[in-house]
């Protein structure tokens, strides 16, 4: 397929410019069939729980793709504040000197299981941001022999900053500390598999970039150092050997691999992630990363074009997500003037914000920029 045809599978692309992945990705046919498939099967004859135990394996085989890893190392969780809570648990009463090294505005995901940590004695260090997020320079003042854990997103969720999570993670490990990554703005929209072996946990939810709504799953790449360390506080059945004969007691035969840290996850979500998923392997994910590169390049002369000049940032730095300072205008008058003009965005912590994926084309950026250009500038 032509990566400038995809858009053609998504059908909530027919009539608007969809600039809202960051919040929630939209359906494609694909996705909806597959739902419709699986409730009129559940509704004929009931529905068979190992067909989503099976596409849950093979959504997270796809997603271990994605990121460059193996499917033995990824587990499945319903969400990023889930993942952090898993880790978060496995921290004892703090020695003198502990510390742990979080972003001052990160999303609350990852934020609030870190800051839970200051009642088991630790200093929870918070890195002001620079430039709409974290400079590893920053981050890196801020670790020294104490610090056990260093929590960021690799791209902030209001800004489109993205981290040095290469820089910030050689910081890290050279004290010995863990390295916990949001993924959820990043994992479908560009590359992080050249970063992975600096990263000790890298979580990724289903709604954004990775297409499928459904929620309710997860994904949970974690290092070799982490699985040999964690302890899986809430292996259940799916974390056994052998899932489907592990219902009853009195034996534990806890899986080998990552999927130990499996939690129960929903059976609808993993049939809609499969058929969701399929789109990067059909394309490439390469392709999909070169395509959406492009698009946020061109947003962004559009912007300045406009004079809704966006947060300046390094091209290091740049993502998928694209965020213009609202100023003096009110956010929910600004985007329902967008909407009427069939213009989908989000605004987040004082800024107008727009992500771009392979389903929007050109023709979204500039109906953008026309409606842009019809408001007063911030």
């Amino acid at each position: 397929m032509d990566i400038r045809e995809v858009r053609r599978l998504f059908p909530a692309t027919t009539g608007r410019a969809y600039f809202n992945t960051a919040a929630v990705g939209l359906a494609s046919v694909r996705v909806a069939d597959a739902y419709r498939s699986a409730i009129a099967d559940w509704e004929a004859s009931g529905f068979d729980f190992r067909i989503g135990e099976q596409a849950a394996d093979d959504a997270r085989s796809a997603v271990a793709r994605l990121i460059g890893a193996a499917a033995a190392d990824v587990a499945l969780i319903p969400s990023v504040s889930a993942a952090a809570g898993l880790v978060a648990a496995q921290f004892d009463t703090a020695e003198p000197g502990a510390n742990v090294v979080i972003g001052e505005r990160e999303y609350s995901s990852n934020h609030f299981p870190w800051r839970q940590l200051a009642g088991k004695g630790y200093d929870v260090r918070q890195v002001p941001f620079r430039g709409g997020g974290l400079d590893a320079g920053d981050v890196g003042a801020h670790i020294d022999a104490g610090t056990r854990l260093v929590a960021f997103s690799a791209v902030q969720t209001a800004t489109g900053h993205r981290c040095d999570i290469a820089a910030i993670g050689r910081s890290a490990r050279a004290v010995g500390a863990l390295v916990f990554v949001d993924g959820s703005q990043l994992v479908g929209a560009l590359p992080v598999a050249p970063e992975l072996e600096h990263v000790d946990v890298l979580v990724v939810p289903d709604h954004k970039f990775l297409l499928n709504a459904g929620r309710g799953m997860g994904y949970c790449y974690l290092s070799a150092t982490a699985q040999e360390r964690f302890t899986p506080i809430n292996a259940g059945w799916k974390a056994g050997a052998v899932p489907l004969d592990s219902f009853f007691g009195p034996e534990m035969a806890l899986s080998s691999t990552a999927s130990r840290f499996d939690n129960s996850i929903s059976w609808f979500a993993a049939i809609g992630n499969r058929a969701a998923l399929s789109l990067f392997d059909e394309l490439g994910a390469a392709a999909a990363y070169a395509r959406n590169r492009d698009l946020a390049a061109l947003l962004r002369t559009a912007l300045d074009d406009a004079g809704w000049h966006p947060v300046e940032l390094p091209a290091s730095q740049r993502s998928t997500i694209v965020s213009v300072p609202l100023g003096r205008h009110e956010p929910a008058a600004l985007l329902g003037e967008l909407a009427e003009r069939g213009i989908v965005a989000a605004a987040r912590d004082g800024n107008l914000r727009l992500a771009v994926h392979v389903y929007n084309h050109e023709d979204d950026i500039e109906r953008l920029r026309t409606a842009l250009r019809g408001v007063a500038a911030p």
